[in-house]
């Protein structure tokens, strides 16, 4: 079993997945020894009610200046292809105040989401694109779900077996300080024209058992990571579009920590990879 920063939330929470029956053959069930406890099919109308808990849970995380989420796309781009893991609660064990915030209806007697992560299968043998992250640790404090995302997203990761990983998000994005616990990150892409948002980083790193019990706060876990020698304000677009050319001449970064504040900066650390011998 997997040690984590707060244990309470493997004591009161119940993993799930939401995947076809086709792709269940390939997740691992039990990823730490942690028992998966529902497996919702989005081919069965029965789980219909969980479905709109997983677009309230979205909606409640990112709020109304988030990139809120359709169900087709939760369908489209993860039910079908991959999975959604996550920690769930009994309907019955919210109280009256939660299940109005919810959404639950008064007839879901089934688990009530409160986190999921997603990740997209690619075409590279073992990678898979990290899509998107939520939990109600901050929407419902008293329950003391700290490190509720995080933990998710590492026991996730394990369920998929995923060998490597890539992602993308905003520099002033609160989510990298959750994604820079896995270890240094190589990066792709330090401005992105392709995205929505140009200000976007792309980065991957190879998945091990020990970054995913060091981001889930195992303290038997240990990572080495580098001193930085670049400093990038994350509203820096000059110095974003500087290493981005510099990485497409060949050059190549990671991200080796999360932000800092500095006065009203926020600024990322950066250090550059030696060419290889």
């Amino acid at each position: 079993m997997i040690n984590t920063r707060n244990d309470s939330i493997l004591a009161q929470l119940s993993p799930f997945v939401v995947t076809t029956n086709a792709n269940r053959p390939v997740l691992d069930e039990a990823p730490f020894g942690l028992a998966t406890r529902w497996f919702i099919d989005p081919h069965h109308t029965r789980w219909g009610p969980f479905f709109d808990l997983l677009q309230r849970l979205d909606a409640l995380t990112f709020g109304p200046e988030g990139m809120p989420m359709d169900k087709w796309v939760f369908y489209n781009c993860a039910e079908l292809p991959g999975f959604i893991y996550g920690f769930a609660l009994e309907a019955e064990r919210l109280s009256a105040s939660e299940r109005d915030l919810m959404g639950v209806p008064a007839s879901w007697t089934g688990p009530v989401p409160f986190s999921m992560y997603i990740a997209i299968p690619m075409h590279e043998p073992g990678a898979w694109f990290g899509h998107n992250l939520a939990s109600l640790n901050r929407t419902f404090p008293h329950r003391r779900f700290d490190g509720l995302g995080t933990i998710t997203k590492a026991i996730g990761l394990a369920a998929f077996r995923v060998e490597r990983f890539y992602g993308a998000t905003q520099w002033l994005s609160n989510a990298l300080h959750i994604h820079t616990r896995f270890g240094p990150l190589d990066l792709y892409t330090t401005y992105t024209p392709a995205h929505s948002l140009a200000e976007t980083l792309t980065y991957g790193f190879t998945v091990t058992a020990e970054k995913l019990r060091y981001a889930a706060g195992d303290p038997a876990a240990t990572l080495a990571v580098p001193e930085p020698d670049i400093a990038l304000d994350a509203r820096d677009v000059v110095g974003m579009k500087a290493l981005q050319v510099r990485i497409e001449a060949g050059e190549r970064f990671t991200l080796v920590g999360p932000p800092s504040t500095r006065g009203q900066q926020v600024v990322h650390p950066i250090r550059t990879v030696p060419p290889a011998a």
